[in-house]
């Protein structure tokens, strides 16, 4: 025997006061990855919304376009159907810059056990110029 007695059995209480704070900390740490990843999507569908619009000939087919970008980029990513917002104040007209803001409630359900939001409202916000060459007709 290496250890006197009255260091026996210090190592499992050790373990048991470590082991829920580490499940804790990594439960944490799985949290921040499931919103990241959601904030990273939500900023992808922005992209893809501004892109999208920035191709049509007119304001309204440009929301329609938007819109139907960030549908098909969030399915089955939001508690709620995720929206496209034009949020640019400039003309509609080629050169200009068109921005949208999408939201999205990001589901971050299985997560409640420590008292964390199992929705978190995401938002992002993303221009592209409107496209000199855009589609005829």
């Amino acid at each position: 025997m290496t250890g006197s007695r009255g260091e026996r059995g210090s190592m499992a209480a050790e373990l048991v006061i470590i082991t829920p704070l580490l499940l804790v900390f990594l439960m944490l740490i799985a949290g921040l990855g499931r919103f990241v990843d959601a904030q990273g999507q939500v900023y992808g569908a922005a992209r893809d919304a501004a892109r999208a619009a920035s191709l049509e000939r007119s304001a309204g087919a440009a929301d329609a376009a938007a819109q139907r970008a960030v549908e098909t980029d969030l399915a089955n990513r939001c508690v709620n159907r995720p929206t496209a917002t034009r949020v640019s104040a400039d003309a509609f007209a080629p050169g200009n810059l068109i921005t949208y803001e999408v939201a999205c409630d990001a589901s971050l359900k299985g997560l409640g056990v420590f008292r964390l939001p199992s929705v978190k409202r995401v938002t992002a916000r993303a221009s592209a110029p409107l496209d000199v060459f855009r589609r005829a007709g």
